[in-house]
């Protein structure tokens, strides 16, 4: 009988905990992510002609889902840990989606200053 208390406890307080962790680790996430995304949009900018459709896309979805999230200042608890969890995963797709032409970017001849970014971003990967 204690042995199912405690179990019954200790999974209990998981699932308490639970939220507020995945929701820390979402916001530090977001943190790593952002400067990431940043670097790489220095070397977009540069041939902003060559960026694929799927990268402008999750770019623009990106964008889009932060000006929402500066419009709603008051949410709930819950619904903030929705967003940050969907936030992170923007950031990520973005990171992914645009990986491929910032790559083909830095493959070429670039200017020396978006040589140096491009040599930043293979050391991060």
């Amino acid at each position: 009988m204690k042995k199912i208390l405690f179990t019954s406890l200790l999974l209990g307080s998981c699932f308490i905990i639970s939220p507020a962790f995945c929701q820390q680790n979402d916001a530090k996430a977001i943190e790593f992510l952002e400067p990431h995304l940043q670097t790489m949009f220095q070397v977009l900018n540069t041939k902003p002609d060559t960026i694929s459709t799927t990268c402008m896309d999750s770019l623009k979805k990106l964008r889009s889902f932060k000006e929402k999230l500066a419009k709603e200042m008051n949410s709930s608890d819950v619904q903030s840990e929705i967003n940050a969890t969907i936030l992170r995963t923007l950031y990520t797709n973005s990171i992914q989606f645009c990986d491929t032409d910032v790559q083909d970017i830095c493959s070429h001849r670039v200017e020396p200053p978006i040589r140096k970014v491009c040599k930043e971003l293979s050391s991060q990967n």
